[in-house]
């Protein structure tokens, strides 16, 4: 299986990155300032950005920011955020509206160019209309793990809080100038319609995730191991599980609550893992149910309870699962708890537009918030 290793390091999960490190990217949006559609120049400025900080994505009104790694997600945040100062004034530079959310509000695919690289030439030619369609923008975090088979124990449990994540983090309501009724219209374009993403089955041990990775490879289905879109997936080139489940966020306050969730979520998980007091996986169809009423209602609807298969208020669910956190780590909640007691990102778009009845009003004030603050 040497084909393999081309994609997996040897020595993946076994470097010398220190456990319990952190990183982000978060994916951001360019749109012409009079008429607030989408617009490209993403890879102008990636012409002239300083090198790592920022990646170009399929289309070229679209723009990743990297983070570097730090021990304490308050680093995680300050990177994000120097990032995004860079991107405004760069956007204004070229004339440009900079702006972030899980799906842009008036946003047309049909109008977007796809760029001009191989990796991507490959997936309009594979997937077609529905990659072409792909205008979405998320939040992914990265937690550092010592040891192959514990990373495989960290994204099984991972998977059982995807919906949690959704559906503190929704903000897509609006797709191609419409209100969906979906808090995250995000998850029903990408995840619900390209395959290789969304909740991903468990698995029993690293070898049978080798063992996936080396069929998808040879096979020809996949040339590289992020055109596998999971959710939750083992990250073996950087050494960290990877969890993507979450909208881009407006507010950069609330990627830091997000980033600081992910450390807290994680280590207890790895606290599980090396204390032998391990929890039941759950099997894909149950957390479905609740990432679907994540993506349909964010917090304001109901989690399937996976021991007593009872229906539960999800803010309940959300509080509970908080305080159980809060009792487990030495992490500061806070602003997680802040999240549930306001609304959710996609519940301000949809009061912006029921105040003006103009989604144009909604991608000025999405852009406006977008150069809000660290503490805004």
């Amino acid at each position: 299986m040497t084909e393999v290793h081309t994609l997996i390091p040897e020595d993946a999960f076994d470097k010398d990155l220190p456990e319990g490190t952190l990183g982000a990217e978060e994916e951001l949006w360019l749109a012409d300032p009079e008429s607030l559609k989408l617009a490209g120049g993403a890879q102008k400025i990636l012409a002239g950005a300083p090198e790592g900080h920022y990646t170009g994505e399929l289309i070229d009104c679209e723009i990743e920011s990297n983070a570097g790694v730090h021990a304490e997600p308050e680093g995680v945040l300050k990177d994000l955020v120097l990032r995004r100062r860079y991107l405004l004034d760069e956007a204004e530079r070229l004339g440009r509206v900079l702006g972030t959310s899980g799906t842009h509000p008036i946003g047309d695919w049909r109008e977007q160019e796809i760029i001009d690289q191989p990796h991507y030439r490959r997936l309009e030619e594979k997937l077609g209309w529905l990659i072409k369609r792909n205008n979405t923008f998320a939040l992914h975090t990265h937690y550092a793990v010592k040891g192959r088979e514990k990373v495989i124990y960290l994204y099984n449990r991972l998977r059982e809080y995807v919906p949690h994540m959704l559906a503190l983090s929704v903000n897509s309501p609006f797709w191609q100038g419409e209100i969906t009724d979906m808090q995250s219209s995000r998850v029903l374009i990408f995840s619900r319609s390209i395959h290789r993403a969304g909740i991903p089955d468990p698995l029993l041990s690293w070898e049978e995730y080798t063992d996936y990775v080396h069929f998808a490879y040879r096979s020809g289905s996949i040339h590289k191991l992020g055109e596998i879109w999971w959710d939750v997936r083992p990250a073996p080139q950087l050494g960290t599980v990877e969890l993507r489940a979450c909208d881009a966020q407006t507010a950069p306050w609330r990627t830091g609550a997000i980033i600081t969730l992910t450390a807290a979520l994680c280590e207890t998980l790895a606290e599980e893992y090396e204390s032998g007091e391990r929890r039941p996986i759950r099997p894909t169809r149950e957390i479905e149910e609740n990432k679907w009423s994540a993506q349909r209602f964010g917090m304001t609807g109901n989690f399937v309870d996976h021991d007593s298969h009872e229906s539960v208020a999800t803010r309940k669910v959300l509080s509970h699962w908080l305080e159980d956190l809060e009792s487990r780590t030495k992490r500061d909640l806070s602003a997680v708890a802040r999240i549930l007691d306001e609304p959710t990102g996609a519940d301000r778009q949809l009061e912006v537009y029921r105040e003006t009845n103009s989604i144009y009003e909604v991608v000025r004030d999405v852009a406006e918030r977008t150069k809000s603050p660290v503490e805004g």
